[in-house]
């Protein structure tokens, strides 16, 4: 059962979502410390996710359909946010020669931190998949008995996976590289956040 868990926390991480456009990007435009930052916000937020599964506080979310439709419009806001500023980036530099590389927006710890925080907590297809999916894998009396063991598990699967791509993403190298395409990423990463948000505002679970 924990193995299971670990694969599943593993396999949910793989599947690119918005939490990976956000720490990828800040792990492109910023390096690796700005990305491991992003992805300790994430990691507090995960958490709280799992937290409010494992003591029963998802299920008030569930039965509440006024409030869950709420933290939907919530997510999908902050998530439109995202994809705007990146395409506001992009105007920013239509103006310059295209073998210019201009450079990244200033972003300190704490925002780094706090978008990742944000990005996640206010994702309600992560709720979803606690509501719905975690249950399956994590029996009651399992949750009953060893409740930090089942979250712990599915952390660690989970965290697994960005570890070592966040170390990859943000080589200096391979972001030189890829930074010669930075206002394609913008529309990219822009656009990606718009549509997670209109799918998320319309209920529907990438």
């Amino acid at each position: 059962m924990l193995l299971s868990l670990f694969w599943l926390g593993f396999a949910l991480a793989a599947a690119p979502g918005p939490d990976f456009f956000l720490i990828m990007r800040h792990c492109l435009m910023h390096g690796c410390r700005m990305g491991y930052i992003t992805l300790a916000g994430n990691r507090v937020s995960l958490c709280l996710h799992m937290s409010f599964a494992i003591f029963g506080l998802a299920l008030i979310l569930q039965q509440s359909h006024t409030l869950f439709a709420a933290v939907r419009l919530v997510g999908a806001g902050y998530l439109a946010y995202l994809g705007f500023r990146n395409l506001r980036a992009f105007r920013r530099s239509a103006g310059s020669s295209p073998a210019a590389v201009r450079p990244a927006e200033a972003l300190t710890p704490f925002q780094a931190f706090h978008r990742g925080f944000l990005n996640n907590l206010l994702n309600p297809n992560v709720s979803l998949f606690f509501l719905s999916l975690f249950p399956q894998f994590a029996a009651p009396d399992l949750l009953a008995e060893s409740p930090l063991a089942v979250g712990g598990v599915f952390f660690a699967g989970n965290t697994s996976w960005w570890v070592p791509l966040v170390f990859v993403i943000g080589m200096a190298r391979l972001r030189g590289w890829i930074l010669r395409f930075q206002r394609v990423l913008d529309v990219v990463f822009g656009l990606v956040f718009i549509g997670y948000g209109v799918r998320v505002a319309a209920g529907l679970v990438p």
